[in-house]
């Protein structure tokens, strides 16, 4: 009796998990290529069909992006019908390069499904200076910032700056101002209205002889004015490039280790100050050079030890924070820079609190 019953329970589990409805899409991915900008909406479209045996229902579908609207079929779909789910978007709103990902909530054999659109945006002859949304002088920027992103510490980076001239007279753009490390080029410094313009930008990281995060401005001229308001923000990370070392290179490396990568130096009174010591071990086979440390904040002082660190030895960072003016809980970083390949930055985190007379 008890093997019938099992049968007959193995038999209505598998025909329970066996009506179960399914979403088949045509496609999941879309790639819009050279899509115009556009303050028009615009559409696309993933058709799927309900492969499985009983009616699915959508209960939600979620862009990643609030830029897109998606919309679905509210009422059951069959099984064997087909249907679609569209997804709406002004196209001068997103980036000029876009991915967004699209979940898709039912109760379908497969709970969630995952949907791509992705593409880029180009100029719209039509309305040419809708990609142009940043003012400076009358001129409209792509964007007020030059982001650089990784540059290594002997590389030579290249980027093109576009602005167009919505003015209704003839500007001139010119350079006023530049980083060490920068070279701008103005190939046509006369710009006509309606017309676009642009900027080589040059960046020679060898010149600036840094590592690390840098942030810095490019200041124009535009019609020979005065000021230093026109200005566009420029950022980088350089670092050592070690691509190109080899297997041996890399085995014989040095190996930053920290004893530790946070201190909590407790309660302060405001006004004192606090050191936190960080001991730096070079675990690895040849010299570890700290290329550079960075404090997150004016109110924290960093004191090395020795910046070259022999193998099997180690040296002491000292942070210093200064509770002068603050009150409440604090997080404080420092940047460790290293020739570690593995491992070429470390952050150490100091915390604590701040107390006052009262408490």
């Amino acid at each position: 009796m008890k093997y019938f019953l099992s049968i007959a329970l193995l038999i209505c589990s598998v025909a329970v998990q066996a009506q179960t409805g399914a979403l088949s899409f045509k496609n999941r991915e879309i790639t819009l290529k050279n899509l115009p900008a556009d303050t028009e909406e615009q559409r696309a479209v993933f058709q799927f069909k309900n492969t499985g045996n009983v009616p699915v229902i959508i209960t939600r579908v979620v862009p990643v992006s609030s830029q897109l609207k998606a919309h679905w079929p509210e009422a059951p779909v069959a099984p064997g019908a087909s249907s679609e789910i569209s997804v709406t978007f002004l196209s001068y709103q997103l980036p000029e390069i876009f991915n967004y990902n699209i979940s898709v909530f039912s109760n379908a054999g497969s709970p969630r499904e995952q949907l791509l659109l992705a593409g880029n945006i180009v100029d719209n002859p039509k309305k040419p200076d809708l990609l142009y949304k940043h003012p400076m002088a009358g001129l409209k920027f792509k964007s007020s910032s030059v982001n650089l992103n990784t540059v290594y510490v002997n590389q030579v980076k290249k980027d093109t700056i576009y602005f167009f001239n919505g003015t209704d007279s003839t500007v001139r753009v010119a350079v006023k101002r530049t980083p060490t490390a920068v070279t701008l080029d103005i190939p046509q410094p006369e710009v006509a209205p309606g017309k676009k313009g642009v900027i080589y930008l040059t960046y020679d990281a060898a010149k600036k002889n840094d590592y690390g995060y840098q942030y810095e401005s490019v200041i124009l001229s535009i019609n020979n004015d005065n000021t230093f308001r026109n200005r566009l923000n420029l950022s980088a990370n350089i670092v050592e490039d070690f691509t190109k070392l080899s297997r041996q290179q890399l085995e014989n490396a040095p190996v930053a280790s920290f004893k530790e990568t946070t201190v909590n130096f407790g309660d302060l009174k405001q006004g004192e100050k606090a050191n936190c010591d960080f001991v730096l071990t070079n675990n690895g086979k040849s010299d570890l050079i700290i290329r550079k440390t960075t404090a997150s904040c004016g109110c924290t002082a960093v004191a090395l030890g020795e910046k070259n660190i022999a193998p099997g030895m180690s040296t002491t960072i000292r942070a210093t924070f200064d509770s002068t003016g603050k009150s409440g809980r604090q997080y404080k970083s420092v940047t460790v820079i290293t020739n570690d390949p593995k491992n070429p930055e470390t952050i150490l985190t100091i915390s604590g609190a701040i107390v006052t007379n009262s408490q």
